[in-house]
Parts: structure tokens; C-alpha cells; sequence
């Protein structure tokens, strides 16, 4: 049969093809296994699930839990597509109070691997085992086994080479596995769960209630930070905590949303709680939260995507308008933003009038001296013996810098204009004037004073933040690796600036265990962000880069006075060091810190000098 024959023909694909197709929906990554295997157990009424991962799931992923099990007679009709003891019908689909429902995991699963199902039902006395392979059942046996089921999962993807091509490091699919693993820790923290990596113990949770939780899993300091918000309404409930601004951070680290225990995501309400801490949060810092909605289940549609991480509302806007509002009304009760009681202070007064006094309003009256002349001293005599710098206005003229016949932006005229004199005038204490014999030199103060401050504080930085090989103050601390963060990349990246990481376990943390001296951790935690950042982004900044930004970051505050702002002299002498040296009169913004004015440009090319 030719190929044009071939495609012209309709038929139905295998049962196994079809598992196949499926399995890429449903089964993306070992993560994806993990979290249907997961929420199986949750819906069997398991107390306590046991995880074991080999090879960041590769090699092996391992469930095994106490729920009520699956009985001996049902044990191949759990591996067909669409079997499922979840629903009977459309209409339960407005009602879920499980996690699953399509019976479409464990049929996708199958397909891809090579799966042990191992279980005994409450009622029966014997337990079995099941053996498949590709999604071919291979046998299925009695045997001995406590109430409960254990689903083995090994060489995932091993008869679909593309798919096992395209997973990512180990580090990377293991960080999704503990992700998957955390999430239902942090929805259910009634359950006892355990973690466990190449045989390794990672994580075992008691059951606890949710700060608890959040403690075991994200740290004692985190836990500390968290303000508690709760809100019941008709259209929904809101339950957990959000995170003070000061543990915030520049990655979206710890944003967990629930709605009725189910872990989603929605970007419409990520913004609320964006909006709710705006003008408290840090700059370009993500708030971090641990909330669960408590919404009708038939006023939303949770099968709307094939992983069930999106969820649409009915009601969105009004969910978006309430959680905004709680937020706000919890950080304001722990003082973190300002609030109005309107019960204990009386509203301000419209317009400022008082009340019954609109009689009282007077024009206003404008006074002015018609003999007024500003070229007359007091006495009504001609300033003509007065020092012709205090003709000008500095902060005027300076801003004048768009008049192209009054300003001349090249340096060139200040290096070869060596003839203006030392003893300038400062005026209004922000700038210096200075005369030559025929050109005017305003100088912005504090501009040039930053210049050199940030000169030396770069130069500080640079001796700080150098090679392990000196310097290294012995400090640990734990500190959170964001998500899609190499380690490696990093560690090696934060080597070369004095700071020392070691990975530990779980391995979404590393330990700092050295940080340069004349450093500060608040300092290199902020460091370790801005790279994890920059680093993520496929973008590895340059050492200069790294000063700057730490430069920025600390400020230039605690750099002292390099010249007395007060003497004319000492700053000629700053500027004349400066065009000798060829050092750059430029500050931050790229603007030069001096302008040169030609008298004739106000006064006419007639002026004689």
C-alpha cells in the first residue's frame, strides 16, 4: 500500500497509541507522574504517603500510601482510560471535592513506563500485585500487603526515547518533584509525608497545622514573617498568610494559591496580591504568599487545562476585588501600610473650608511695590561696584542647558580655559561659580561630590568582593535557590566574589558557608539574588555589573566628605586634578557636572568685556 493510499485510509489507532497520545498531556515531565500519583492517594483517604525518587525520577518514582486501596477484581479496569470511581456523571463535575476525575493518569502513566501497582482494599484480606509494561498488563498476582496501595513507576519514557531526550538536568527535575511534593504538603499539613532521593531522607512531616507547615518546609525565619489573613464573604473565603516586605524577594519565591486545596495559578490574581502590597514592596521585588480560597465548586470550571493548574471563576472579578482587600486589611492591621479608621477620626473637611464658614472666604489680595527697579540696590543707587556672579541665578541658568547658544557641552573649553579663579562664590549651597576672563563656570556641587564617592565605594567593593583566597569570613547561612537556578553556574560565579556555596538537601537549598570580610549577609543575600536573577536569564554579568549594582544597593551614605563643600577653592582644585588626570566630569545619568556660560549669550555679542 502506497503512502498516498495509506493517509486516504480512516481507522481507529491502538489502544497503546492512543495511551501514548494521551500520556503527553497527562505525563510531561517526572514531576507530572509525581503529582498524579499524589493527589490518587490524597482521594483514597491516605493519612500517610511515603515518596521515593531515584535519579530526580528518571530511574524511579515511588508512592505508597494507607488509603482504603484498590480492590483485587478492579485492578486492570484502574489501568483503562476513562475508568475512574470518582464521577458517574456531567453533572458531578459541579460538585468535585476530589482531586482527580478524568481516569486518565494512571492509563498515561502505564503507557510510558514500566509500573508495579501494588494495593490491598480495606474489606479484602489479601492484597495483589500487578506488573505492566508499555501499558501491556504482563501479569497480576496475590500476595501479602498492609491496607494501602504502592504504585512503582521506573524508566520513565524508556519506549519514547524523544520524550526522555528532552528532560533537563537532574538538579532541574528534581527541584519539579519536591515543587510538586511541597505544594500538597503546604494544602494538606493534616497528612504525614515523607521524601526521600537516592535513598536519602529529605523531608518528614508530621502532621501539623498550616504555620507549622510552612516552618517544616520554608524555614523558621520565613515562618516569623508571615502575616495571617482570613476572610469569609459569600462569594468566597480566604484562609493563610502573606509575607512581610522584608522577606520578599526578587524571585517569585513562595507563592502558593489554593482554591479548595488544589494548588492553581492565575495571573488575574497574582496581580491582586501584587496590587494590595504596591508602595510597600521593595523595588522589582515579587510578594510571597500561602493562601487558599474556599469557593462553591459549581461556580468554577477546574477542567480547563490537562494538568488542572487553572481554574476559571465565575465570579473572578469579585474573588480579585475581595482577596485584594483582605490582604490589605491584614498588612494594615500588623502596621505595614497606612490605613484610615473612619471610626475613630473624623473625615477631613471638603476643600479645607470649615463647616459654616463659607462667609469667612476672602479674595486673595495682591501687593506689589510699583518703584520696584532690580538693577536699583535698596538705597536706589545702580549695583555697578557689585560682584557680577551675584547677577545669577545657578539653579536657572543650569536648567537653561536647552539654549544651544548659551551652554557649550565639550569639556574642551574647561582643559584649555586654565585662567578662572580659584575664589568662586557658592550660592544657595548646591552650587560653585566660577569666572575666567571671558567665560562663566557654574559647577552642580553634590553632583561632583557623588562622582567621587562612588569612585571610592566602587574601589571598596572591588577589595571586598575579591577571591576566596583572602579575606573570607566564616559564615553559614541557609539561603533558598530559586527556581530554574544551575547551582553550579552560580556557586562558581559567587566564588569568584569571595562568597562560598555548598548545595544541601533538599537541593532547592544551599548553604552559604563563607562571605568576604566588610561584607554584611543582608549584603550577599541580596548578591545571590541579583545573580540567581541575572544567571536564569542566560545573561552572566560582568564583574562590573556586580560592583555597580552592589554600589547602588548600598549607597554612598556611608562614604565620607572627600572635599569641604563650602570652600570654592577645594573644589577648583578637585576639578583641575580631575582634567589633569583626564578623569570623567560625568555623573550617573551621564550628564556633565559643570556648565560654561557665554555672558554674550544673554546680554547680546555687543557686551563689551
Amino acid at each position: 500500500m502506497s503512502e498516498t493510499e495509506l493517509l486516504s485510509e480512516i481507522h481507529l489507532l491502538p489502544d497503546r497509541v492512543i495511551n501514548q497520545i494521551a500520556a503527553g498531556e497527562v505525563v510531561q515531565r517526572p514531576s507530572s507522574v509525581l503529582k498524579e500519583l499524589l493527589e490518587n492517594s490524597v482521594d483514597a483517604g491516605a493519612s500517610s504517603i511515603k515518596v521515593s525518587i531515584r535519579d530526580a525520577g528518571r530511574t524511579l518514582i515511588e508512592v505508597m500510601d494507607n488509603g482504603k486501596g484498590i480492590r483485587a477484581a478492579q485492578a486492570t479496569k484502574a489501568l483503562l482510560r476513562h475508568a475512574t470511581s470518582k464521577i458517574t456523571d456531567w453533572e458531578d463535575l459541579s460538585r468535585l471535592i476530589t482531586y482527580g476525575f478524568r481516569g486518565e493518569a494512571l492509563a498515561s502513566i502505564a503507557a510510558v513506563s514500566q509500573m508495579e501497582l501494588a494495593s490491598r482494599h480495606i474489606e479484602e484480606a489479601h492484597g495483589f500485585v500487578l506488573l505492566c509494561d508499555g501499558g501491556l498488563v504482563r501479569e497480576q498476582r496475590e500476595i501479602a500487603h498492609t491496607v494501602g496501595t504502592r504504585i512503582s513507576v521506573r524508566s520513565l519514557f524508556y519506549n519514547v526515547p524523544a520524550r526522555r531526550n528532552f528532560l533537563k538536568k537532574d538538579e532541574t527535575e528534581f527541584r519539579n518533584l519536591e515543587d510538586e511534593f511541597i505544594r500538597l504538603a503546604l494544602a494538606k499539613p493534616e497528612l504525614h509525608l515523607e521524601l526521600q532521593h537516592q535513598d536519602k531522607v529529605l523531608h518528614v512531616l508530621k502532621p501539623a497545622n498550616l504555620k507549622q507547615r510552612i516552618h517544616q518546609l520554608l524555614g523558621r525565619a520565613f515562618a516569623d514573617a508571615l502575616v495571617p489573613v482570613e476572610e469569609q464573604t459569600q462569594l468566597v473565603g480566604i484562609q493563610g498568610f502573606v509575607a512581610k516586605p522584608s522577606a520578599c524577594r526578587k524571585t517569585r519565591y513562595a507563592q502558593y494559591l489554593f482554591v479548595n486545596g488544589r494548588y492553581f495559578r492565575d495571573s488575574y490574581l497574582q496581580h491582586a496580591l501584587s496590587s494590595a502590597m504596591e508602595g510597600i514592596l521593595p523595588p522589582q521585588h515579587y510578594p510571597a504568599y500561602i493562601l487558599n480560597l474556599e469557593v462553591d465548586s459549581s461556580k468554577m470550571d477546574v477542567n480547563v487545562h490537562p494538568s488542572k493548574i487553572e481554574v476559571k471563576f465565575e465570579e473572578d472579578k469579585g474573588i480579585y476585588a475581595i482577596l485584594k482587600a483582605a490582604v490589605r486589611r491584614s498588612l494594615g492591621q500588623f502596621q505595614l501600610m497606612p490605613s484610615l479608621d473612619f471610626e475613630k477620626e473624623p473625615l477631613p473637611d471638603a476643600w479645607g473650608i470649615a463647616p459654616g464658614a463659607p462667609s469667612q472666604i476672602q479674595p486673595p489680595q495682591v501687593q506689589w511695590n510699583p518703584r520696584y527697579n532690580p538693577f536699583e540696590a535698596e538705597s536706589g543707587r545702580p549695583r555697578a561696584s557689585a560682584d557680577p556672579a551675584t547677577y545669577w541665578n545657578a539653579q536657572t541658568v543650569w536648567r537653561a542647558s536647552a539654549d544651544s547658544d548659551a551652554w557649550q557641552a565639550s569639556d574642551k573649553f574647561l582643559t584649555d580655559d586654565q585662567t578662572w579663579e580659584d575664589d568662586g562664590r557658592i550660592l544657595g549651597g548646591h552650587w560653585a561659580v566660577f569666572m575666567s576672563d571671558r567665560h562663566l563656570y557654574i559647577v552642580n556641587i553634590p553632583a561632583l561630590h557623588g562622582i567621587l564617592k562612588t569612585e571610592r565605594l566602587l574601589k571598596d567593593l572591588d577589595g571586598i568582593f575579591r577571591p576566596t583566597s583572602t579575606g573570607l569570613k566564616l559564615q553559614t547561612q541557609e539561603w533558598t535557590l530559586p527556581q530554574d537556578t544551575d547551582l553550579q553556574e552560580l556557586r562558581s560565579c559567587a566564588l569568584s566574589l569571595g562568597v562560598e556555596l555548598e548545595a544541601m538537601l533538599p537541593q532547592s537549598e544551599a548553604q552559604v558557608i563563607g562571605i568576604p570580610t566588610g561584607s554584611s549577609w543582608a549584603e550577599v543575600s541580596d548578591l545571590l539574588d541579583y545573580l540567581s536573577s541575572s544567571l536564569s536569564q542566560g545573561h552572566a554579568p560582568e564583574r562590573s555589573e556586580i560592583l555597580g549594582y552592589l554600589a547602588r544597593r548600598r549607597g554612598t551614605a556611608s562614604i565620607p566628605a572627600l572635599f569641604d563643600e563650602s570652600i570654592p577653592k577645594q573644589i577648583s582644585l578637585v576639578l583641575r586634578q580631575r582634567i589633569r588626570e583626564a578623569l570623567p566630569l560625568l555623573g550617573p545619568d551621564g550628564r556633565s557636572v559643570w556648565k560654561l556660560v557665554h555672558p554674550q549669550s544673554f546680554f547680546g555679542p555687543n557686551l563689551n568685556p
